[in-house]
């Protein structure tokens, strides 16, 4: 089953993404803090990361470039959305 994680502290945006995405072929997972999305997804290895770019005490970006710059977290796309 793919996994997504989403970033983000505004639940409107929650519940616009689990609704657009979830369902019995996706888990959709949110954590609220910026900070907490590199150990999250060593430890959950999601399919894909939705990122929200004004999120609490880490910026969207920040969280980004964390991803990128971590090499063991592998290759990384970046659509635009």
């Amino acid at each position: 089953m793919p996994r997504v994680l989403l970033a983000t502290d505004a639940d409107w945006i929650h519940e616009e993404v689990d609704a657009a995405l979830a369902g019995d072929d996706i888990e959709v997972l949110r954590i609220r803090e910026g900070a907490d999305v590199l150990p999250t997804t060593y430890r959950l290895e999601p399919d894909l990361i939705v990122l929200d770019l004004q999120i609490g005490n880490m910026g969207g970006m920040a969280a980004c470039m964390d991803l990128r710059l971590d090499e063991s977290v592998g290759k990384l796309a970046l659509p635009p959305v």
